[in-house]
């Protein structure tokens, strides 16, 4: 578990400030993919706020939920291969990351049916604001496919951190970071409607 947490430590130390879709310092294609749900804030309080939420959850929901992440991650790459567009999906972004947080808090197993709408909204949401700004369909396909796998490699390291958390104040410290994840979500929400 120490050296789960120490790779994740070097790869958040081995980043650089986040421009939503530009290339990180020369890494595009898969690689820039990759590591774009690290580098957009409010991805990765949505998949932060999401692993810690499914991580709470039953063995067999959170292998649902995993699985549901993976086919919306995946429904969301082959509609915009098809030519769909969306726009200010980093609302959605938010949304998913707000309430996943406030499910953290709360620290409850929720039904699979209640459960099961934030990582399919999560998926497609994160796959359509990620669609980087280059002109070659390609380059952006493989963009795509990168932050489709980081994304999910995101959330499962987290589920499985969660899972491994057994004493009571890990369990709250889970649940104070679930609770900063949805006062942040909700903050930046108010401030975007504010305007």
């Amino acid at each position: 578990m120490i050296a789960r947490f120490g790779a994740l430590f070097a790869a958040l130390l081995a980043t650089t400030p986040a421009h939503a879709h530009d290339v990180v310092s020369g890494v595009g294609g898969f690689y820039g993919g990759l590591l774009h749900p690290l580098l957009v804030p409010t991805h990765l309080l949505a998949l932060g706020a999401l692993g810690l939420f499914i991580g709470q959850q039953a063995r067999h929901h959170r292998i649902v939920l995993l699985a549901m992440l993976a086919a919306s991650l995946l429904a969301g790459l082959v509609l915009i291969v098809a030519a769909f567009a969306a726009t200010n999906l980093d609302i959605a972004v938010l949304g998913v990351a707000a309430v996943a947080g406030i499910g953290v808090a709360a620290a409850r197993r929720w039904p699979i049916v209640v459960s099961s709408p934030l990582p399919l909204l999560a998926g497609a949401a994160i796959e359509f604001d990620s669609v980087p700004e280059e002109i070659s369909m390609g380059m952006t396909f493989l963009a795509l496919v990168g932050t489709a796998c980081g994304a999910f490699l995101v959330a499962m390291l987290l589920v499985e951190m969660t899972v491994d958390l057994k004493r009571d104040w890990q369990k709250i410290a889970v649940r104070v970071a679930g609770s900063w994840i949805a006062a942040s979500a909700i903050l930046v929400l108010a401030l975007r409607f504010a305007r």
